[in-house]
């Protein structure tokens, strides 16, 4: 085996099928098979993520950060699954990233959000993006990371042999050449990779959550996303009160 694994909960699992778009019902929440869009962009400051996935044509859904016990009850249980399971051995997975995110990454030396890579190769269905990084992924034995096909009793996208690693784990990253097989790999403009790079994945360690915090932030995040959607510009207090509120939200697990 690549993984050991403890046996997740329920809510665990549940939390890992939401994150991969394997929804069912029609609770609005529960039922958006791209939340990953606004679950990955709270890790990040200001809001140009935000703004690079909507220039994408990717839609920001505002009731995802309609009511924040709801929202937190879902990153404890995700980051609870990656409590629970790790390498078993050394392996090598892949990911194409977006470049502006890889700037973010590169910066602070740590995954900024949850990172879906893959032991297949550097997979087409995530060329969708503009401008992108390739970042082959080094895990070492004892390193926290989940294999969607081993801890999920259902898996709906087999094919793309999904390793997942958690927000906040230190990254050494080494860029090298983008070699001529790698130019082949191009973005939504038709343009190939902007760099290519080498990612040790190191220590990751998170506090159990303790505390709550308030939905002004979220409430201003709601208004942004509306107008972003709409090909509009967000009003300055919004921006200001959901950054702040972005910040807090992210020393909850720190």
């Amino acid at each position: 085996m690549l993984f050991m694994n403890q046996c997740l909960n329920n809510s665990e699992k549940s939390a890992l099928k939401y994150y991969t778009g394997d929804i069912s019902g029609n609770n609005p929440f529960w039922n958006e098979p791209k939340a990953y869009l606004v679950l990955n962009s709270l890790f990040y400051d200001g809001i140009s993520t935000e703004k690079a996935r909507v220039s994408e044509g990717k839609f920001l859904n505002p009731i995802i950060l309609g009511d924040v016990d709801r929202l937190l009850y879902f990153y404890d249980n995700i980051f609870s699954a990656f409590g629970k399971c790790s390498a078993e051995n050394n392996i090598v997975t892949y990911r194409v990233e977006r470049f502006s995110d890889y700037k973010f990454i590169k910066q602070s030396e740590k995954t900024v959000s949850f990172t879906s890579t893959s032991t297949s190769d550097f997979l087409k269905e995530y060329r969708d993006r503009i401008g992108i990084a390739l970042m082959k992924f080094v895990i070492s034995a004892g390193t926290s990371c989940v294999s969607m096909a081993e801890v999920l009793d259902v898996y709906t996208k087999w094919e793309e042999a999904e390793i997942l690693l958690p927000p906040f784990m230190n990254l050494n990253i080494t860029e090298v050449p983008v070699i001529d097989s790698e130019k082949s790999i191009t973005d939504a403009n038709g343009n190939p990779p902007v760099v290519s790079c080498i990612a040790e994945c190191g220590k990751y360690c998170i506090s159990e959550r303790k505390k709550n915090i308030s939905d002004d932030g979220a409430k201003a995040g709601q208004r942004i996303y509306t107008a972003l959607n709409n090909g509009e510009n967000p009003y300055e207090e919004d921006i200001k009160l959901y950054c702040e509120w972005k910040k807090l939200f992210r020393q909850l697990y720190l």
